[in-house]
């Protein structure tokens, strides 16, 4: 076996082989292209010869030929493979090594997988190989399927989510291929998602940006490794930084770590970085080989929540193998690494035996029962400061949305520990619609968080500087801009326990921090608020009820009891409640109608919700009540609700969801009537007035999304033209 002291022989001055930027375009969702349609129809032939040449190892001698051929670093928790998936482990690896002889150049084009095998190993043919083991048919099979691939861009830059480890698990996958089902279930339920690849580049970018120190010495974890798409990111823009005299095999070798609880995934990973610093590893006279297993020696099969930070690790001789800690792991990377950066898996605890263990180590689990419903990904969030360097360090996470407003216990005491850790963070938001951050294939809403420590940022155990962001909408055409403008935005006082909003520019975060910290509440207007199914909304007459629509999104669907012709689609009415408010008189309802029609309240939703789910906890966080306005101010909220009402009767709309029928209304006009309101609200909570030109612009932008589409242009028109100053 080779010695990690080889990694000091390697040249600093050797070029490396970097794919610019630019090819990344084509590792993510495009125009009327899915990422994950994309991968399946490119990597077919790939997982066509996987399963050829799986079904071929048929030697006893197999089993000691794979750890022979492909030993690497594993925790003792690591559950032993089955023969199925170490001979479909091995498939994969002899595939990755064809395709790295191919892309090299160092063999001829005809070569089959034994001969890539030799030249990787720097063997004789005949000499122990792992395809040795295989049946002859399968071999022959196996690389005639692979002779088809074409080695352009696009393939290259897929070649990370064509090794991913569950397969092709699409909605068009299913629709073809049923059995595939499995694969899509296997994903959601694990929290698997490809991380696009202008996703990885972005906050790769933005990490380096804010780590203080030197990026070509930082020493970098994925604590949810898969194939490393993160780590080829911080690859590349370390390539960038350093230009010409950058030694990509010395980087990769000294500072790139991933932990992952697949083998296989690891595996890929080391090929694809071995991939991008062959031809230097090549001229330093090493083997393929050689390279990748040092390359694959920092590549830890483990569960990262199995990793103790502390520098006591193994308090508990019970659990002692469960724990190790990074120091014993990386005795060089005792304090910690220098830049955090992945994609936690969005996927549930679990029952685990170790929960009692995990709660003493994660503030997130503090009081938390074990078996409610909690979740992974927060507990990754704490390795952002548990896992690095103190005092210098950087961190990048792209987390579900659900981190800025989920009130269960777990998130909060996740972003009370986030405030009080010291450091400074930027949030960056990202909504579903019209586009969703990992394409359309899996429709989330996201977070990417990002976190560093410096000479100038409060230290563990002070309070964190916070700076936050809108949420973001774009359309497919948009994409490749949707990373060049993100800015953040100070928040000074204001507990992020309770939620992290979703804020831009200072005249907004002013804003809410005095609607905050005002006591008047909405919900007290109310005699009752609950629910009730829509047909009794639409077939009654109560002036004193007002109703408001469990979901939204350009618009809050606010509306009175109403008798309506409902049956035009011949479809029954939708059964999903919806929220009833019933007050002491018509008056008061009108009044409330106006308020909640407001863009003040619909620019309140977005900033603490999560841009869709319209909650009860929104009535309680409305900062305004009767008492709040004079009684002719009152009075006039009450007239210009009920002009509201009805005009937007000329505006229903029905829409069809599992075949039911759901009836909205749309505040398309009454710019005048909505302006005058805005500005009573804000008059009455000492907003300056300018913040009601910016709800106007918010609510404008967030229906518009991307004015190059012409149905989206016309809605931008409509805006301009009824504009009132």
């Amino acid at each position: 076996m080779l010695e990690l002291a080889t990694v000091q022989q390697i040249s600093l001055t050797d070029k490396a082989s970097i794919s610019p930027p630019a090819t990344w375009r084509l590792g993510s969702p495009r125009a009327g292209l899915s990422l994950a349609a994309s991968v399946e129809l490119r990597g077919a032939p790939i997982r066509n010869a996987v399963r050829v040449l799986s079904e071929g190892f048929c030697s006893e001698k197999f089993k000691e030929a794979f750890d022979q051929a492909f030993s690497s670093r594993h925790l003792p928790t690591t559950f032993s493979a089955s023969q199925h998936l170490l001979s479909v482990r091995a498939a994969w690896n002899l595939i990755a090594i064809w395709l790295i002889a191919q892309n090299s150049g160092d063999c001829s084009s005809d070569c089959d997988i034994k001969e890539a095998e030799a030249w990787f190993r720097g063997v004789a043919v005949s000499e122990g190989l792992l395809s040795g083991e295989l049946a002859e048919d399968n071999l022959w099979e196996a690389t005639r399927l692979l002779k088809c691939i074409q080695f352009d861009a696009e393939f290259q830059a897929l070649l990370p989510y064509i090794f991913e480890v569950h397969g092709p698990g699409s909605r068009a996958s299913v629709m073809k291929d049923p059995t595939t089902a499995f694969n899509r279930t296997a994903k959601r339920e694990k929290g698997v998602f490809y991380t696009p690849a202008d996703v990885a580049y972005y906050m790769a970018e933005q990490v380096c940006t804010l780590y203080e120190g030197n990026i070509l010495s930082a020493r970098v974890l994925d604590p949810a490794c898969g194939t490393g798409v993160f780590l080829l990111a911080m690859l590349r823009i370390a390539a960038q930084q350093k230009g010409k005299d950058f030694s990509a095999l010395k980087y990769v070798i000294s500072c790139l770590y991933g932990f992952d609880i697949s083998g296989q995934a690891l595996d890929a990973t080391a090929f694809l970085l071995l991939k991008e610093c062959l031809t230097e590893a090549c001229a330093q006279g090493m083997k393929p080989y050689e390279a990748w297993y040092l390359i694959r020696q920092n590549l830890i099969e483990t569960d990262s929540l199995s990793v103790d930070s502390s520098q006591h690790a193994n308090t508990f001789p019970l659990f002692a193998n469960a724990f190790p800690s990074l120091k014993e792991l990386f005795p060089d990377i005792s304090e910690g690494f220098d830049i955090l950066i992945g994609n936690p898996p969005y996927a549930a605890l679990g029952n685990r035996e170790d929960y009692r263990l995990l709660a003493d180590r994660f503030v997130s689990l503090k009081g938390v029962k074990a078996g409610s419903r909690l979740n992974l990904f927060p507990l990754f969030i704490e390795m952002m400061w548990q896992f690095t360097r103190p005092g210098c360090n950087a961190s990048a996470l792209v987390t579900p949305l659900s981190i800025a407003f989920n009130s269960g216990a777990q998130f909060e005491n996740c972003r009370r520990a986030m405030r009080w850790n010291g450091g400074q963070w930027q949030f960056a938001f990202f909504d579903r619609e019209p586009h969703a951050l990992f394409g359309e294939e899996v429709k989330t809403r996201n977070a990417i968080l990002f976190r560093c420590e410096t000479t100038k940022t409060p230290k563990r155990g002070e309070a964190a500087i916070i700076e936050t962001g809108h949420l973001r909408k774009w359309t497919s055409r948009t994409r490749d801009s949707l990373f060049k403008n993100i800015d953040f935005t100070s928040l000074h006082s204001i507990d992020i326990s309770t939620g992290i909003p979703k804020l831009r520019g200072n005249s907004q975060a002013e804003a809410f921090k005095i609607l905050m910290s005002r006591f008047d509440r909405f919900s007290s207007l109310a005699l009752r608020i609950g629910t009730c199914a829509p047909i009794k909304a639409l077939t009654g007459m109560d002036e004193h009820k007002v109703f408001v629509g469990a979901t939204a999104y350009n618009f809050l669907n606010v509306y009175r009891s109403t008798k309506l012709q409902t049956d035009e689609t011949n479809l029954p009415i939708s059964e999903s409640p919806v929220h009833c408010l019933e007050f002491e008189t018509a008056t008061d309802a009108s009044a409330a109608f106006a308020i909640l029609s407001s863009r003040l309240v619909f620019w309140m939703w977005h900033v603490l919700g999560d841009g869709f789910h319209v909650n009860s906890w929104l009535f309680k966080a409305i900062p305004f009540h009767k008492a709040s306005f004079s009684q002719s101010e009152f009075n006039l909220l009450a007239h210009l609700g009920d002009v509201l009402w009805n005009d937007f009767q000329n505006h229903r709309f029905v829409s069809v969801n599992g075949g039911r029928q759901t009836i909205g209304f749309r505040p398309l006009t009454c710019y005048k009537e909505r302006n005058c309101i805005d500005e009573i609200l804000a008059a009455s909570a000492n907003l300056d007035k300018q913040f009601t030109f910016d709800l106007r612009q918010f609510v404008q932008e967030n229906a518009v999304v991307d004015s190059t589409d012409g149905r989206r242009n016309r809605i931008m028109q409509h805006f301009i033209e009824n504009t009132i100053e």
